[in-house]
Formats: structure tokens, sequence, C-alpha cells
């Protein structure tokens, strides 16, 4: 798919000139929610389409919250435990075998629940808002909406996913590709409710108690 190439291709190439410039790198971040936002538009126009074809569209908004929060209130408390049963059993690895299975240095401190009150937290947060709804409205709107015109909904939520999870490889790292798990969980959610917002929402609050469990154990 050509949206596909041109993104993935363009946030690349800044990813290499970081390498060198790392005022470009720091950029990278916002580069993405730029480009998953503005190439799906663009082509979407050409097709005579818009936004709300690819899921983007609020009137569903009673059921996204439901599946949304519904979802999360299972999976979520589910993975917290498995993430300190996790990062207990990382300590006893060689660094080596770590390094390809989580980023995290150090030993992990005891489980316990803490959210940091900072500016940086909250900045975090307000980004990780931004990266959830213009992944999903590349993902599982567009790429989805594209796939499904001639695969089945499990096929396309299969290879969205899997194209998700190479797509966060622009920072070379084996653990980066376990996104392809809540990548499937989000595709439910869009398929249950029809839009991406549902999805955005379930993508977001993944990604703030992720950092909640990090922050409490790093």
């Amino acid at each position: 798919m050509p949206v596909v190439k041109a993104v993935i291709l363009g946030l690349a190439a800044v990813e290499v000139v970081g390498l060198a410039v790392p005022f470009v790198r720091g950029m990278v971040g916002a580069l993405a929610v730029a480009a998953f936002l503005y190439a799906p538009m663009r082509f979407l126009e050409r097709r005579g389409q818009d936004a709300r074809d690819a899921g983007w569209r609020f009137d569903r908004l009673g059921s996204d919250l439901a599946w949304s929060l519904g979802m999360c209130a299972v999976v979520l408390p589910l993975f917290g435990l498995g993430f300190f049963v996790f990062t207990a059993w990382l300590d006893h690895l060689p660094q080596a075998v770590r390094a390809l299975l989580a980023p995290y240095a150090g030993a992990a401190r005891p489980m316990r629940l803490h959210v940091p009150l900072t500016l940086e937290f909250a900045g975090q947060v307000a980004g990780n808002a931004a990266v959830a709804f213009s992944e999903e409205f590349f993902y599982r709107g567009y790429m989805t909406l594209r796939f499904e015109e001639k695969w089945s909904p499990v096929r396309a939520a299969v290879v969205a996913a899997a194209l998700f999870a190479a797509g966060h490889l622009l920072e070379p790292a084996p653990w980066r590709l376990a996104v392809f798990f809540p990548a499937l969980l989000f595709a439910w959610v869009r398929w249950k409710t029809g839009t991406i917002i549902g999805a955005s929402i379930a993508h977001f609050l993944s990604n703030v108690w992720l950092l909640v469990l990090e922050r409490s154990s790093y």
C-alpha cells in the first residue's frame, strides 16, 4: 500500500538523520503523529472518502466508552499482575537476554503502584493521547478499512497488527514486537463499535497503565 510505504520510509529516514542530529531525533514522535493523521486523510480524499469512513466518528460514543472501558477493566489488572511477575523473573536473567525481552535496566522494586504527580509525567500522558489516536486512525482506521475491502475482518486485523508491530521497529529491539498482541484487542474494540474512538481510548489507557507500572517498578 502506497500510504504505508510513504509513512514508514519517511519516518525511517527521519530516524536515520536523527542518529547524527539529536534535535531531529527528538521530533520523531511528533512527526509520526502528523504523518499518521495527514497521510490517510489525503489518500481517503483521492478515493472520494473521508475520515468517517475510516472510523473517525463520535456518534457512537456510548458504545465506544462501554467496550473500551470494559475491556480495560478486565485486561489491564491482569496485565499489571503479569508485569510484576515478568519483571521479577527478568531480574534473574543475564543482561544480554534481558535486552532482548525488555528495555529495563537494574533490578525491579517490590510491587507498589505509584502515580508520579509531576509535569514530566503529565506531558507523557498528554503525548500518549496524541499517539494513541493517530496510530488507531492509521492502523485500525485507514489500513483496516482498505484490508477489509479484500479480506475478512480477522485477517485484516491480524495483518494490521503485524504492520503495527513492525512499525515499532524503527527503533530496533525485539521486545517492541510485543505490541502485536494489544493491537489485536484494539482491533476487537474497533470491530465491536465500528469506530476508532473506543480503540483509541483503550490504546491510551493501556499506554498510561504501562507508564504507571514502569514508574512503580524502576
